[in-house]
């Protein structure tokens, strides 16, 4: 029986009332627990709640519980998703410009959800530093965009915990957003698939590539039509009719981009025969996607696997328990006290870096583009004078993942793995800073010298070359989809006694391989973190001494060179450029500034210096 004296329990039972409330949902479930903060269709996960509680983090855990509830009333996730951009800039800006659009919703129909949801919008600031940025290089412009939008769609002042990372954007965000703008936006503000229409024309006004990421599979894409559907009748008719979907006022059809690939068609979603730009294109795209790619066309040897029955996949929150990788994650915390300064100079280096690769130019003199008012006055002086156009050109940078593969082997353990978890969560968090999906993988064996596979071969009759025969235990610890801030308490797991086993480095590799190749973007880097070579005593016991070793090999140099990933390693205390053409060894994750500073630039590089790279390497 509950409790009606505790405060935290009735917290939480008020809390799930109100939610539940707001998302206009009765099925919806509240679960508190770690350190995460998400939603999906049915469930609200809010972090742990201690015993005690402050007024602070009272309003704190009410803002997260009214805004996912706010995002499951008003928010289509598959039309979200199916309107999203692929460019890393122009999804942050997306991303805030729905954010904006649910809180200002929000603010408007529930005033006592304001107060909460700007208790939780300054905890976010506090918790990231934005309220100590000083320029725009530490200062997102999503986050910005977001606080901007939201200042004007509700008129309510903007926190001061962000009024410096405003600042900095503020001048730059009203060169391209005016006053029509916001007034269009906040028309439509009910209406999600017009509202994004618009942003996507804001992305255009930026000079950003409002490119679609790549479609999903047909029955996706039927599922998320469905979706669309399933919005009612009366909005269906409202978009058909253009009550809403009429440009503002000194808008033409052509600035809306009629024939650009912003362009929306609000009864299948965008227009996607265009985006490719010549039938070259599209050719070369499919392709390249007939290629084989798959690990099962590669020549790895004789290598084989005795059998495949118990091995696990497993996420890292499913390993441990609460409480127990709270304490781990708060260990970890405090090795990465001292190094805030890394994190931010490294994110200052790729941003630039990053910045530098999106840099746009123009063509100007043509005889098709769009018109160049610059050069009206010569036709002002001389009449006779060719009206000339102007053209952008075409970006070489290209949408990026990085995968860090971790090695959770018993050698790691002490200080190697530590120093591997401080370089993960520093990496982690500045990629994301640059807008760069990033997937955090472990992986090590469910047992020492073998388990239920080597049990099932000697029942067998030991049969020679059996091969593999340990159990493999892979571990999610981010996916790519998860922002740093769901994932970081998954990263303590690392320091945890029991959990470093075994290592079978090529099976490894070939997993994060195979996910990277599910994914849409169309730069994939792997990075691995390791000590050396990969060992098993049941494996090796029974096979030939350098079996894991040689299948390792194979694995690598089919990846460096049969297939469009880029691979790196980072050697911790151990000297990895034996097995891998990019590769750095750190003794301490204070050396990550520098060193994967100029190694993840130059895997950013267009056309990568591959033959030197091995030279460079050592």
């Amino acid at each position: 029986m509950t409790d009606n004296h505790d405060p935290v329990e009735n917290f939480k039972q008020a809390t799930e009332s109100t939610t539940r409330a707001l998302s206009g949902r009765e099925d919806v479930e509240v679960v508190f627990g770690g350190h995460l903060a998400e939603v999906n269709d049915k469930t609200i996960h809010l972090p742990a709640l201690p015993k005690q509680m402050d007024e602070s983090l009272v309003a704190y855990m009410r803002g997260l519980a009214d805004s996912m509830a706010l995002k499951l009333h008003y928010h289509d996730a598959a039309l979200y998703q199916l309107l999203m951009p692929a460019d890393p800039r122009a999804r942050a800006v997306y991303q805030a410009m729905e954010d904006a659009r649910i809180e200002a919703i929000g603010t408007e129909n529930y005033p006592g959800v304001a107060a909460n949801i700007e208790s939780a919008l300054r905890h976010d600031v506090r918790q990231q530093k934005l309220d100590l940025v000083t320029g725009m290089e530490d200062a997102p412009l999503g986050e910005a965009l977001r606080f901007f939008m939201r200042e004007k769609f509700t008129e309510r002042r903007t926190p001061k915990e962000a009024q410096k990372l405003l600042g900095v954007w503020k001048s730059w965000i009203r060169d391209h957003v005016d006053s029509d703008d916001i007034a269009y936006l906040r028309e439509s503000l009910y209406d999600q698939a017009t509202f994004a229409k618009f942003s996507h024309h804001l992305i255009k006004k930026m000079e950003m590539p409002g490119a679609l990421v790549e479609p999903p599979p047909p029955s996706e894409l039927s599922d998320a039509e469905e979706s669309k559907k399933g919005q009612g009748d009366e909005k269906q008719s409202a978009d058909s009719d253009g009550s809403q979907g009429s440009p503002p006022s000194g808008m033409s059809e052509d600035d809306m981009g009629e024939k650009s690939d912003q362009e929306v068609d609000m009864e299948g979603g965008f227009d996607m025969g265009e985006q490719d730009g010549s039938d070259d294109a599209a050719e070369t795209e499919t392709s390249r996607r007939n290629t084989p790619r798959d690990a099962a066309y590669a020549p790895f040897g004789n290598y084989k696997i005795y059998t495949p029955q118990f091995d696990e996949t497993i996420k890292a929150k499913d390993l441990c328990d609460v409480e127990e990788l709270q304490k781990l994650r708060k260990l970890l915390d405090k090795q990465l006290v001292h190094l805030h300064s890394v994190i931010t100079r490294l994110a200052n280096r790729l941003q630039r870096k990053l910045m530098a690769q999106q840099t746009r130019s123009w063509e100007f003199d043509l005889e098709e583009g769009i018109l160049d008012s610059a050069r009206l006055s010569r036709i002002v002086v001389n009449p006779h004078y060719p009206v000339t156009y102007k053209q952008e050109t075409n970006t070489h940078f290209r949408d990026t993942i990085v995968t860090l593969l971790i090695d959770n082997s018993g050698s790691m353990r002490g200080r190697p793995i530590t120093i591997a978890a401080m370089s993960t969560d520093i990496l982690a968090r500045t990629l994301e800073r640059c807008g760069v999906q990033v997937e955090i993988l472990g992986f090590t064996t469910r047992a020492w010298k073998g388990g239920a596979a080597r049990e099932k071969w000697l029942a067998d009759g030991k049969p020679v070359n059996p091969g593999r025969l340990n159990d493999l235990r892979h571990i999610i610890y981010k996916d790519a989809e998860s922002p740093w801030r769901h994932s970081r308490a998954s990263l303590g797991l690392m320091l945890r006694e029991g959990l470093l086993k075994e290592n079978i480095d090529g099976e490894a590799l070939l997993w994060a391989y195979n996910r990277l190749m599910a994914r849409p973007e169309q730069r994939k880097i792997l990075m691995v973190i390791s000590d050396g070579a990969p060992v098993d005593d049941s494996t090796l016991s029974a096979n030939q001494g350098n079996y894991l070793e040689e299948h390792l090999r194979r694995v690598i140099d089919w990846i460096e060179t049969k297939t469009e990933v880029q691979l790196i390693a980072i050697g911790i205390g151990h000297d990895v450029t034996r097995y891998y053409r990019r590769a750095v060894t750190l003794v301490d994750a204070e050396e990550l500034g520098g060193a994967i500073t100029e190694k993840l630039a130059e895997l950013f590089d267009e056309r990568p210096p591959a033959g030197k790279a091995r030279k460079r390497a050592r």
